[in-house]
C-alpha cells in the first residue's frame, strides 16, 4: 500500500499558504459551480436571459456546494470528519454519497430547465467518477482535488475542440491546464498524497469526464 510522505523539512510557510489557498480556493465542492459559471459565461449559453442563467447558477450552486459543505460542517461536529478536506480516506463515504447524489441531482435540475445535454452529462460524468473514486478509496486514497480540477479542464478542453466556447478557447484551455498543475502541486506540497494517487485522480476524472460529454452527442 503506497503510503503518503510525512513532513517535508524544507516547506516554507509563504508556499504552505499558497498551496493551502489553492487547495481551497479549488476545492472538489466548488468544481462543479466552476463549470456551469464557463458554460453560462462563455459559450452561446452566454444569450440566455440574466435571470435564467443566474437561477441555474444558483441552482447548481446549492445543490453541489452549499449541501455537501453543509454535510460535511455536521459531520465535522459529530466528529466523524477531521477536516474539510477530508483527507483521511476512511472517512469519504458518507460525504461522497451524498456528493454523488446531489451531482446526479444537478444534472436533473439542468435537464429541467432545458439546458444542453452536454452540460447535464457533466454532473453524471461527476457523479461516475465520484462513484469510481468512493469504491477505489475502500483501498486506496486517490486524490479528490486533482481529479476534480482534471475534470473542469477536461470540460473547458472539450467545449473548445467542439466549437463551444469563446472568445480565445485555448487561452482559457492553457489556464485550465495551468490552474490543474498548480492544485496538483499544493496536494503534494501539503503532503497530502504521492505523486501517483494525484495522478490517478486527474486520470480517472479526465477519462470519464470526455467519454461522458462525447457519448452526450452522438
Amino acid at each position: 500500500m503506497s503510503t503518503v510522505p510525512q513532513t517535508n523539512p524544507e516547506r516554507t510557510p509563504s508556499l504552505s499558504t499558497i498551496a493551502h489557498i489553492l487547495s481551497d480556493v479549488f476545492s472538489p465542492i466548488l468544481a462543479p459551480t466552476y463549470v456551469i459559471v464557463i458554460a453560462l459565461w462563455l459559450t452561446l449559453l452566454r444569450f440566455i436571459p440574466f435571470g435564467v442563467k443566474m437561477w441555474s447558477l444558483g441552482g447548481v450552486f446549492f445543490i453541489t456546494a452549499v449541501v455537501p459543505m453543509l454535510t460535511i460542517f455536521l459531520l465535522m461536529r459529530l466528529g466523524r470528519v477531521s477536516d474539510t478536506s477530508i483527507s483521511n480516506r476512511s472517512e469519504r463515504i458518507i460525504p461522497y454519497s451524498i456528493t454523488i447524489l446531489c451531482y446526479l441531482a444537478a444534472a436533473w435540475f439542468l435537464h429541467s430547465l432545458n439546458a444542453p445535454v452536454w452540460l447535464a452529462a457533466f454532473y453524471i460524468a461527476a457523479a461516475v467518477a465520484s462513484v469510481l473514486s468512493l469504491v477505489i478509496t475502500f483501498y486506496w486514497k486517490i486524490s479528490a482535488h486533482s481529479g476534480a480540477i482534471a475534470g473542469v479542464t477536461t470540460a473547458i478542453y472539450w467545449m473548445a475542440i467542439h466549437g463551444l466556447l469563446f472568445p480565445a478557447p485555448m487561452v482559457w484551455v492553457s489556464v485550465a491546464i495551468l490552474i490543474t498543475g498548480a492544485v496538483c502541486w499544493a496536494r503534494l506540497y501539503l503532503n497530502h498524497h504521492t505523486p501517483l494517487q494525484v495522478l490517478a485522480g486527474a486520470a480517472l476524472s479526465a477519462t470519464v469526464v470526455y467519454l461522458s460529454l462525447t457519448i452526450s452527442i452522438l
